[in-house]
């Protein structure tokens, strides 16, 4: 009894919510309701799916018409975009099977990064040691995390992984690294790391080279203040490297060819210059005693960018400044 009514369809979807480090099943469900006559069948995927499929008992609402439910759950670690259809059908034929669609989302709240990070300066021009280290993190589970590499050259690789760390957030990272030759580097070789991940339905492919250097740094160095070597107290000589790129540049110091310890100068920068698309500039300073500044000798500026080297010396205890 009563005048027919199509049924309203809603699809219900989970929010991204968890409590504790186990992963979670993902739960979908499909809500038809208002419906008259009764019944009506819900099918998932048109009834391709059926494990994990819970269909609950049809029931009356106030106005006299009909109300079910289906509900599907989805083991754990779904992958990202894949679909379920639900579609309800109805004996009554006035009204037409629609179907409704919703997109299990990886529900992992701290998706996985990975990094590649190359040698530093420091590695390259001080220890003559370098390697590139492939970063992943943000993982809830790192057990089934495979981390491999190759080179252009397909030369043999020596890879060291590191044990994973548990971080505050409760997710794991992982470090892999590969020694690489500075020479090797130097030439422009290409190394490329791939990840894979349960998370992740595909390879994460990072690949990484040396960058060529654009522009060498214009290096100046000023000596001590009169004043302040008035005082009898220190000599501090500053020097401005500028007008370089990229960005990454190593400044050191030595002094009687002898480094000076990296608690002796201050570097600022590398900041861009204003007006000048990528170009940087970096100021340095360096104390030394002002009887040692009398006394004289040299004090020599290293500004190592990729690959160029720009050497400037002071003659201590006077003003003349050569490049070489």
């Amino acid at each position: 009894s009563g005048n027919p009514t199509a049924p309203s369809v809603f699809p219900l979807v989970p929010c991204c919510t968890k409590t504790g480090n186990a992963p979670l099943d993902t739960s979908l469900a499909c809500l038809v309701t208002g419906y008259l006559p009764s019944p009506v069948e819900i099918k998932w995927n048109s009834g391709k799916v059926t494990q994990g499929v819970t269909t609950f008992p049809e029931v009356t609402v106030s106005n006299g018409r009909f109300t079910q439910s289906s509900l599907l759950i989805i083991p754990a670690r779904p992958r990202q975009g894949d679909t379920y259809q639900f579609r309800h059908s109805q004996s009554f034929p006035r009204f037409s099977s629609d179907a409704m669609s919703c997109c299990v989302s990886n529900c992992n709240q701290h998706p996985l990064e990975v990094s590649l990070l190359p040698p530093s300066l420091e590695d390259l021009y001080i220890a003559q040691n370098a390697s590139i280290r492939c970063l992943v993190s943000g993982m809830e589970t790192p057990g089934s995390l495979e981390v491999s590499w190759n080179r252009g050259s397909g030369g043999p690789l020596a890879v060291v992984s590191r044990d994973p760390v548990l971080q505050e957030d409760g997710t794991y990272s992982v470090t892999s690294i590969l020694p690489v030759c500075v020479e090797e580097w130097q030439a422009g070789e290409e190394f490329t790391c791939t990840m894979k991940h349960q998370d992740f339905p595909s390879a994460i492919v990072k690949t990484i080279r040396k960058m060529v250097s654009l522009r060498a740094p214009s290096v100046y160095i000023s000596p001590p203040h009169t004043e302040e070597l008035a005082l009898q107290e220190s000599a501090t000589i500053t020097s401005l490297a500028s007008g370089f790129r990229p960005r990454d540049i190593l400044v050191t110091w030595t002094q009687q060819d002898r480094p000076v310890p990296q608690e002796a100068y201050t570097n600022v920068g590398p900041v861009r210059e204003a007006g000048k698309k990528e170009r940087y500039f970096i100021y340095s300073k360096v104390n030394v005693l002002a009887s040692k500044w009398e006394r004289g000798g040299h004090l020599r500026l290293r500004a190592s960018g990729k690959p160029t080297v720009v050497n400037v010396s002071v003659i201590l205890s006077d003003t003349d400044v050569t490049c070489y």
